[in-house]
């Protein structure tokens, strides 16, 4: 009988595999929900239908990150470390950092290609179109001067690069709403105006037609009714927030809702909830004579 080749004995102390895939399941959804609590902080805990939409992608794409980081990680010092439990807890250790500086080298990247952004479209001092400027002032000067002063500067003063990125940088909130409604306000920047701290900038930034899909989108779900109903007053918000805002409760946000030209098909009978309201009544009577 042809002996059999001696299998290599497992090495002592190291976990199965199979612990090694409870532990990456559990650290993926520790990711994951720490992800969503976020998402929630950003929209003031009010967890409810419109972000039920969003909130499943926040915590599969967090978690499938965590669990190819940990993989990836593992396979590296599996040929170095005895996989026990210490080495484990090294893995999901590394692994919550390795997720970390991900998240802080997009951040960075992203924000360093809309400054350069901003200063090319700013380049000389940009104006909006049609509108008579005030001149270019330097940086320092409208650092110095007062409110009402920086305020017509964001409204209608011509603007280089440096001017943006004060202005946006501007302690009142005033004079930051007023350059979120700028017409020459770079695409990017006006994106990042949407996650503003005040929701008086962040309504300013709902109201531009040039607003993105993707902000309007996140907009819709904002924690301050003010921000939503901005979304809702846009004429070229997109089908997918006014999803979001016909699923809450503000009869005024419904029937902007009810009444919008981008409301398709499928929003108009989200707001058939029952209620009798005039939004409900609105939406049956365009799905009757077909105006969705």
């Amino acid at each position: 009988m042809t002996p059999q080749p001696n299998k290599p004995a497992p090495r002592r102390g190291a976990l199965p595999l199979r612990d090694s895939i409870v532990i990456s399941l559990t650290l993926a959804a520790t990711v994951g929900l720490t992800e969503i609590a976020y998402v929630l902080t950003l929209a003031g805990g009010d967890f409810g239908g419109r972000l039920l939409a969003v909130l499943p992608i926040y915590f599969l794409a967090a978690a499938s990150a965590a669990l190819m980081l940990f993989w990836l990680l593992r396979a590296v010092l599996g040929r170095v470390l005895l996989l026990d439990m210490p080495a484990h807890a090294v893995l999901a250790l590394l692994t919550f950092l390795a997720v970390g500086l991900l998240h802080l080298m997009l951040s960075r990247g992203m924000q360093g290609v809309m400054e350069e952004k901003a200063q090319a479209a700013a380049q000389g001092g940009s104006c909006p179109q049609g509108l008579n400027c005030l001149p270019l002032r330097p940086a320092q000067d409208v650092r110095r001067a007062d409110a009402g002063e920086r305020r017509a500067t964001a409204e209608r003063g011509r603007l280089d690069a440096e001017g943006f990125a004060l202005l946006m940088r501007d302690p009142d909130e005033a004079v930051r709403a007023a350059l979120a409604r700028r017409a020459d306000l770079p695409q990017d920047l006006l994106q990042r105006m949407a996650g503003d701290p005040s929701p008086l900038v962040r309504a300013a930034a709902a109201e531009s037609p040039r607003q993105s899909d993707d902000a309007l989108s996140r907009l819709a779900i904002d924690r301050d009714e003010g921000v939503r109903l901005a979304v809702a007053q846009n004429r070229d918000a997109p089908p997918t927030a006014l999803d979001l805002l016909a699923s809450g409760l503000s009869p005024q946000i419904r029937l902007l809702v009810a009444g919008h030209p981008r409301a398709s098909e499928p929003v108009l009978r989200r707001l058939l909830n029952g209620s009798g309201d005039p939004a409900e009544a609105l939406a049956r009577r365009r799905l009757a004579g077909g105006g969705a």
